[in-house]
């Protein structure tokens, strides 16, 4: 500190963003200051190097930054109504011919319903519905992870030699959620469809019987 002027090091610049990155995570100011003096011999910068790699695996797809020019060419199909894409918040305007694509996975597989003949309104209502679902199973699975792990570790102190066991869980509990979805929506889709296929044969059947006009 040179008279008002503070000079901030390395040290001081991690600890201020594990801080940032604690607190958006719903720690309060008292919280973190327990987990800092709880390992007072590590430093911010090792600290927070570990807090991101454990949560690594649950990091939510990167967007992707194009030309607005390039995004029929990326997707493989002419979108069908470009600003229904913006208001349901899967495309940012940045200015100047450039966009930014939200959820590019979910965004490309749209597109590909696209080219089977599905209307882009009724998708962007579908994902709607399916994010609801989807929402309720990860909070199901993030709850099962804090009471049965997490907790625990926070207890402690977040302490550092559990780090690589926290995190190997973290890494391998989203797979694994991923793979019960998966497995859940091969198993009821099949219903889903005989419904479709009973539903057809009804409709034919009634077609085949006489006139009772």
């Amino acid at each position: 500190m040179q008279g008002r002027t503070g000079f901030y090091g390395a040290e001081h610049l991690a600890r201020l963003e594990l801080i940032t990155h604690l607190q958006s995570e719903g720690f309060s100011l008292a919280a973190i200051e327990r987990l800092v003096e709880a390992t007072p011999n590590q430093t911010a910068e090792r600290a927070l190097s570990q807090y991101l790699e454990m949560l690594m695996p649950w990091q939510a797809e990167p967007p992707v930054d194009m030309p607005r020019d390039e995004f029929a060419s990326w997707i493989g199909v002419e979108p069908a109504d470009y600003d229904l894409l913006v208001g349901a918040g899967l495309i940012t305007d940045l200015g100047e011919g450039a966009i930014r694509v939200h959820s590019p996975g979910m965004v490309r597989a749209g597109a590909e319903a696209v080219r089977l003949g599905l209307p882009l309104d009724a998708l962007l209502r579908t994902r709607q519905i399916v994010l609801g679902h989807v929402t309720e199973v990860a909070d199901d699975f993030v709850d099962l992870f804090r009471r049965t792990v997490w907790q625990g570790f926070v207890a402690e102190g977040l302490p550092a030699d559990r780090f690589e066991e926290i995190r190997d869980v973290v890494a391998k509990l989203q797979p694994v959620a991923a793979q019960t979805v998966m497995s859940a929506f091969r198993e009821t889709m099949p219903r889903a469809v005989g419904e479709l296929v009973r539903e057809a044969s009804r409709i034919l059947g009634e077609d085949d019987l006489p006139d009772r006009g």
